[in-house]
C-alpha cells in the first residue's frame, strides 16, 4: 500500500493541469463561436482529449490519497464525488468530440465546457476545505456572510491580558493557524481535530494528546517540540511550525490545567508566563 500512497500524493501537483485546460478550454470554445476564430476548432478534439486524461489521472491519484486515510466530513465526500463526475463527463464530451459525428454535436461543447468550469470551481472548494478548513474562506468576512456559513461573531481584539481566555484567545488560535490544515473537521490526520477544544481534548486514534496538568503525558507538546528533523515532528511536511514562544505557551496552557472558559485574571501567573501571553497577544508595546 506504501506505492499507492506514494502515487497518491501526486494528486495535489497534477490537479492543476485539467483546471488549466478546463480555463482554456471554456475560452477556446467561447472563441471558436466567433467566425473570425472558427478556424481554431481543428484544435477542439485535441484539447477535449487532453482535459479526460488529466482529469482522470488526476481523480485516480484522489482515490490513492484518498485511501491513506484521514479524511471525513462531507467536504471529503463532495470533493471526491465532484472530482469524479467531473472527469466522467470530460471523458464522456471528449469521446463523443474525437468521433466520425461529432458535428451533429457541435452545439454541446460549448455549454459541457461552461459545465466542468463549475464543476472544477466546486470540487476545488471541497478541496479547500479539506486543506484549510470550511471557515476559512468567511473567517474575516462582514458577519452576515458568517452568518450564512453558520459561524458566530468573531471574538474581539484583545485589548486587556486579564480578561483573555487562555484557550479561545490564545491557544485556539495557535492550533488553527498551524495545524489546522491537516487536523480539521473534514481532514483528520489520525483521527485528530484540533479545531476546537472539545476535540483538542478528545485526542484522536491513539488516545488523547492533552493531559491536563500533565506536560509529560500530553502527546500534543511531545510532537511539537521534538527535533523538527524527526519524522514525529509536527506540523509535518515542511510546514510552518509554531515560534519556540508559542510551544512555550502550550506547555504553560496544559500545565496550568488546558483551562477555558475563563480569563487569564482568575489563573495565577508567574511573569514570565505573563511575559509570553502579552508579547503574543501583541500587548507588550513590541
Amino acid at each position: 500500500m506504501d506505492f499507492i500512497y506514494f502515487l497518491g500524493r501526486f494528486h495535489v501537483l497534477v490537479l492543476h493541469l485539467p483546471i488549466g485546460l478546463i480555463v482554456a478550454l471554456f475560452v477556446f470554445e467561447w472563441l471558436t463561436r466567433k467566425e473570425k476564430y472558427r478556424h481554431l476548432e481543428a484544435a477542439s478534439p485535441f484539447l477535449w482529449g487532453a482535459t479526460a486524461i488529466t482529469s482522470l489521472v488526476t481523480v485516480l491519484f484522489g482515490y490513492m490519497h484518498f485511501a491513506e486515510g484521514g479524511f471525513v466530513g462531507s467536504s471529503a465526500l463532495q470533493h471526491r464525488n465532484f472530482g469524479t463526475a467531473l472527469a466522467a463527463i470530460a471523458t464522456v464530451i471528449a469521446l463523443v468530440r474525437v468521433s466520425s459525428f461529432a458535428g451533429n454535436y457541435k452545439p454541446v461543447f460549448f455549454p459541457a465546457s461552461i459545465l466542468l468550469l463549475f464543476l472544477v470551481t466546486i470540487t476545488g472548494h471541497y478541496g479547500g476545505n479539506l486543506t484549510h478548513g470550511s471557515t476559512f474562506l468567511v473567517e474575516y468576512a462582514p458577519q452576515p456572510l458568517r452568518s450564512l456559513a453558520g459561524l458566530g461573531p468573531r471574538r474581539p481584539q484583545v485589548t486587556n491580558l486579564a480578561e483573555a481566555d487562555p484557550f479561545a484567545d490564545v491557544v485556539g488560535p495557535m492550533l488553527l493557524e498551524r495545524c489546522e490544515s491537516c487536523h480539521n473537521e473534514d481532514k483528520q490526520e489520525s483521527g485528530l481535530d484540533l479545531t476546537s477544544y472539545e476535540m483538542v481534548m478528545r485526542g484522536g486514534e491513539s488516545g488523547r494528546v492533552v493531559v491536563p496538568g500533565n506536560t509529560e503525558q500530553s502527546e500534543l507538546l511531545r510532537r511539537i517540540t521534538e527535533d523538527p528533523d524527526d519524522e514525529e515532528f509536527m506540523p509535518a511536511e515542511g510546514k510552518t511550525p509554531l515560534t519556540a514562544r508559542q510551544t512555550q505557551i502550550i506547555e504553560w496552557w496544559i500545565a496550568a490545567g488546558a483551562p477555558q472558559d475563563t480569563t487569564l485574571a482568575a489563573i495565577e501567573l508567574t511573569p514570565e508566563a505573563e511575559a509570553l501571553l502579552s508579547a503574543e497577544l501583541n500587548l507588550d508595546g513590541s
